[in-house]
Order: structure tokens, then C-alpha cells, then sequence
């Protein structure tokens, strides 16, 4: 039998021993190589002890944003006490709240220091460019304490739909949310078996997206603790899966309708535009 024309968009997620240090103990790092040369890769960690990472201050030549969710039930709890340093001065911010940092491009920001674990707690690392890098520099000069502020936005839950929909979700627009990063997120907590969207039809975006299902037991990485299935392309090529999955859609492809079939535990559904404006066009 022939493969199906879109076998390649739906990856499973592999997770990672994680690096040394202060780094999480598991990992998944995509790159765009793996998604189609989209100019996209993320980072999902999960941590439960205190330390500082990376070493020192650094830039990108790329937009990127710094995610920081925690893996309870309550979208609101962050877990932990965190401090990050922006600008070429260092100037440190504190947060204690589900949080996304906008990095604009050649923004120096780091280290990024764990102060005091409560629970385990998520970091999502999104950058709008198919190949990471990064560049440490020497930082100089003081601020009032505030230069940066700006970057920094709390992140706040809603009540989703509920049923196969998310039963809380947060959603960020780079133009909005972001100081202008060319990015745009949401991630939903969902509980519910059913379709999404029940009715709608397949979903367009104007931009390069993806879609990344993981599960929030931290201990087990690999279980996703649902079965879901989705339809991709004008042909409706059907794909379930039941393992941590990434799902990348080049511009103009029609995705959905999502259905989740088995529902065991919580998951979490990100969905990532390369895009500062959210749209969609249901067909």
C-alpha cells in the first residue's frame, strides 16, 4: 500500500536524556529539519529542582519566546520561583506565574535561574527559526530595574469549551502579547472525548503552523493519556495516534476535524503559528 500523502507531517515525539547540569532530566528539542524545513523549533522540558541555566548572556539573530507553565491542574500555578536577566545589562525580573518572555531578535537575555521548586513546572522554548543558535556576549551599563518590563506577560487561562475542547486555555498573539515577535500560541488543558469544533470542517491558516499534543504526567513523558485522530488535507487523510505528536502544516493545508477517542488523563494541545496575528478560515 502506498503512503499516505501527508505520513510525513504527523511525528511521534521522541524525548531526550537531557542534558548535565541544571538542564531538566527529559527533553524533546525539534528543529525545522524535522518539520519540513518550516522555520520553527521548540524546546519542551520539565524540572522539579533548583538551578541556573544557561551560563551566561546570550543573543539569537532569530525571534524567540520563553514559555513557563505549570503541570497541575490549575493553569494559574506556575510551581516555582524563577528569575531571568534581559538586556545587555542583565537586568533581572522575577516571576512566580505561568509567564511568556518575548526575545526579539539580537535581544540578550540569560541565565534563567530556578530560585525555589514548589512542584514540577514546564518550559517551552519557541523560536522562529528552523536552526538554533546563539552567541554569549560580556554585559555592562545598569537600568532602573524596569528597561525590560515590557517583555514580560502573565499568562491567564480561560475557561475553554469543555467536552473534547480545552477545559482551560491561554492564548498569545505576538502582535498583541509579544511586542511584535512574529509568534503565536495557545495551549489548552483537555479532559474530554469527542470532536473539537463539533460541525465546523477543516481548518486554513495564512502561515506555517504546528501542532504539538503532549501529555502532563512528568514522570512518564512518553504516555500521552488519550487516542486522538485528525484529518489533514483536502483529502481528509485520517491519522490516530496515542503517543506524544507533532504535526507540522505548511501554509494553506486544510487540518481537522480533531476527534479525541480514549481519554485516560490530562493532556495538553499547543497549537504554534509563524505568525504575529492569529486567522482561520473553516472549509
Amino acid at each position: 500500500m502506498a503512503e499516505k500523502k501527508y505520513a510525513k507531517n504527523v511525528v511521534p515525539i521522541k524525548y531526550k536524556k537531557g542534558r548535565d547540569g541544571d538542564t531538566s532530566k527529559q527533553m524533546v528539542w525539534m528543529t525545522g529539519k524535522e518539520m519540513g524545513g518550516l522555520e520553527v523549533d521548540f524546546v519542551i522540558e520539565a524540572y522539579d529542582d533548583k538551578g541556573k541555566w544557561p551560563p551566561g548572556t546570550h543573543v539569537h539573530a532569530f525571534d524567540e519566546c520563553l514559555v513557563f507553565f505549570g503541570y497541575g491542574e490549575d493553569f494559574s500555578y506556575l510551581g516555582a520561583d524563577m528569575t531571568l536577566a534581559m538586556g545587555q545589562e542583565a537586568e533581572v525580573h522575577k516571576f512566580s506565574k505561568p509567564t511568556v518572555i518575548a526575545v526579539p531578535a539580537n535581544m540578550p537575555h540569560c541565565p534563567l535561574g530556578r530560585e525555589k521548586v514548589y512542584d514540577k513546572f514546564g518550559h517551552f522554548h519557541l523560536a522562529g527559526s528552523g536552526k538554533y543558535g546563539a552567541t554569549y556576549i560580556k554585559t555592562e551599563g545598569t537600568t532602573d530595574g524596569n528597561k525590560y518590563t515590557y517583555l514580560f506577560t502573565t499568562l491567564e487561562a480561560k475557561k475553554g469549551n469543555g467536552g473534547a475542547d480545552a477545559r482551560e486555555i491561554v492564548s498569545i498573539e505576538g502582535a498583541r502579547d509579544l511586542s511584535g515577535v512574529p509568534l503565536t500560541f495557545s495551549l489548552g488543558i483537555h479532559n474530554g472525548t469527542g470532536e473539537f469544533y463539533p460541525g465546523k470542517g477543516s481548518l486554513i491558516h495564512s502561515y506555517d503552523s504546528v501542532l504539538v499534543f503532549f501529555g502532563r504526567k512528568t514522570d512518564d513523558k512518553s504516555y500521552l493519556g488519550a487516542e486522538l485522530s485528525i484529518e489533514i488535507g483536502r483529502e481528509h487523510e485520517k491519522y490516530t495516534f496515542d503517543v506524544p505528536t507533532v504535526i507540522w502544516l505548511p501554509k494553506g493545508t486544510p487540518h481537522f476535524p480533531i476527534t479525541c477517542n480514549k481519554c485516560e488523563h490530562t493532556y495538553t494541545f499547543a497549537q504554534i503559528g509563524l505568525t504575529g496575528k492569529y486567522d482561520a478560515k473553516w472549509s
